[in-house]
């Protein structure tokens, strides 16, 4: 394809999706209350769908096929998807190269489109599909689910305006000189392995290096098939080319092993488990010399995010940060709040009416709109996390335990409670390790102790630097807490640890949360460029000479 356009075109700046808030009487309620129903509608076997991996084409694998289920009903099957074999990865990897040099050649601005085109699909013919088809898979309530769906709206407009703005990147030309940056993509593929938390993450990883070029094969988790598979059809739809986006479903560490041998990996786009991120690098580095250049591993991971509560704060906004940031989504958020530091004097004031709030959270199917939390996402995570409520149910450590909301005990779902750890200890387990759940761990310090004592410990009890939030009325307070914990959040603010806003609150952290490559913002496109300067000299010279050298 030589196709030449001479034109320079204007990408729109876009502002962020419109919040909906599902209120009872709302048409979006209604419309939202039908796409559920749609979902679980009753089924035979055979009409149950299965999802194919996607290598150019729907690959369908019958020989090993696992099922999509929803936590809050783990009986009620929503799709089966076929699982990869090493042949189907080797395919993945040949179909995707071989589409890159065509994708690369498409003129940017159209490549761009075909994700304005998602964006727009998304926000209207699929939205409440989307935020539907979350609220199954991932068990999370129309709040969490819609603000969920806006976000990957929100990646997709502001990525292709990000990407235009790059490439608008141009350094300086002179008189003699003309000068240019070209963003190529990588030279290679790119391999997406994102978590079962967010469809925005699902649909950002993969789709990040896409816009800018890049031919990409995904792993979507396992637990979460069933509603990427309805991302994949939007970008079809909009016009994404069939081959340039592998989708393999099945064993990761298979999987892994096999994309992780290629000599033309060229970068890993990663949010999930530190271990496995380590693992990532591990093998990268023992494999350096089989590639063709040094891999991008760009990645998020854990956070153990903390709120620091000075006495000169409202304790009824602290009550219902704590509340909002830890319990929002059953806690299931890199970004969570999991510990939170206040002297005896303030817990007094914040204890009652953070129970009060506790209290009135319901547990439940999250189609049932009075529930505010849903389920863990499966059997293995909801064990872990109940093991660390038994360890401080049973432990010395812990002064006090709440428990919270109300849970109907023959649910068919992995439901857990909301649930509160009182301890003075600032090195007990719960304060130092990420839990994912809604277990919030609250460190009572003494009061004389607490402001000389509470910066240093908050900095350095966490191997993790994601989100972080400082309660304060005095601006003082908060500039030298900012100052302090410098380097122990990637975000933070002055009231909740959650909530990050695409273009407005750039997300991301250090340390061992990961390579800080800020999504929802340009930062994070750069990671999938190779820039090549390139350098015309108007008139070139005829004579070697510098003016200074005499000649005879």
């Amino acid at each position: 394809m030589s196709l030449m356009l001479n034109n320079v075109p204007h990408i729109r700046k876009p502002e962020n999706s419109p919040f909906v808030s599902f209120a009872s009487g709302t048409k979006e309620r209604s419309e939202l209350l039908r796409e559920i129903d749609n979902i679980r509608r009753p089924k035979t076997t055979n009409d149950i769908e299965t999802l194919p991996l996607w290598i150019g084409e729907p690959v369908i694998n019958g020989n090993d096929q696992k099922q999509c289920t929803a936590p809050h009903d783990f009986k009620r099957v929503l799709a089966y998807y076929s699982c990869a074999k090493e042949s189907h990865v080797a395919h993945a990897i040949k179909t995707v190269l071989n589409a890159r040099k065509k994708w690369q050649s498409l003129p940017w601005q159209f490549r761009l489109s075909i994700f304005q085109t998602a964006a727009r699909l998304l926000e209207t013919k699929y939205l409440f599909k989307l935020v539907a088809a979350v609220m199954e898979d991932y068990s999370k309530n129309p709040y969490e689910a819609f603000i969920d769906v806006q976000e990957l709206i929100d990646f997709w407009n502001f990525n292709c305006y990000f990407a235009s703005t790059i490439y608008a990147e141009q350094p300086a030309s002179n008189v003699d000189t003309v000068n240019m940056l070209d963003y190529r993509p990588l030279e290679g593929f790119v391999y997406a392995v994102p978590p079962n938390n967010f469809i925005a993450i699902e649909g950002n990883l993969p789709t990040a290096p896409l816009i800018m070029g890049n031919v990409v094969i995904v792993k979507p988790s396992s637990d979460v098939v069933y509603s990427f598979h309805l991302v994949l059809k939007i970008l079809h739809e909009a016009g994404l080319p069939k081959d340039v986006l592998a989708v393999l479903h099945g064993d990761s560490k298979m999987i892994s092993d096999v994309i992780l041998e290629s000599p033309m990996l060229s970068g890993v786009h990663f949010t999930g488990g530190t271990d496995v991120f380590n693992e990532f690098h591990k093998r990268i580095g023992q494999n350096i010399e089989k590639y063709r250049g040094y891999p991008r591993i760009v990645g998020e991971t854990g956070g153990k995010d903390p709120i620091v509560v000075y006495d000169k704060h409202d304790p009824i906004a602290t009550a219902a940060a704590i509340v909002v940031g830890g319990f929002g989504a059953q806690g299931r958020k890199c970004s969570a709040t999991s510990r939170v530091y206040m002297s005896c004097d303030m817990w007094e004031k914040v204890r009652k009416p953070l129970l009060n709030f506790m209290d009135k959270i319901r547990v439940g199917d999250v189609a049932d709109f009075r529930n505010y939390m849903g389920a863990s996402i499966n059997e293995r995570e909801h064990k872990k996390i109940l093991g660390y409520y038994e360890l401080a149910a049973n432990g010395k450590h812990w002064t006090a335990i709440y428990v919270g909301g109300n849970i109907n005990r023959r649910a068919l779902g992995w439901f857990i409670q909301p649930i509160v750890v009182v301890t003075k200890d600032p090195h007990a387990k719960t304060m130092e390790e990420e839990i994912f759940g809604p277990i919030v761990t609250i460190c009572i310090l003494p009061r004389s102790k607490f402001e000389k004592t509470v910066l240093k410990l908050c900095d350095e009890t966490s191997p993790y630097a994601l989100t972080g939030a400082v309660h304060t009325d005095d601006i003082y307070q908060f500039c030298e807490a900012l100052d302090e914990l410098k380097y122990a959040a990637g975000n933070i603010y002055n009231w909740k640890t959650t909530g990050a806003m695409v273009a407005a609150q750039p997300f991301s952290g250090g340390r061992k949360s990961g390579t800080n490559s800020k999504v929802g913002w340009r930062l994070n496109l750069y990671q999938w460029t190779e820039p090549r300067t390139i350098g015309q000299t108007l008139v070139k010279p005829t004579d070697f000479a510098p003016p200074y050298l005499d000649r005879e």
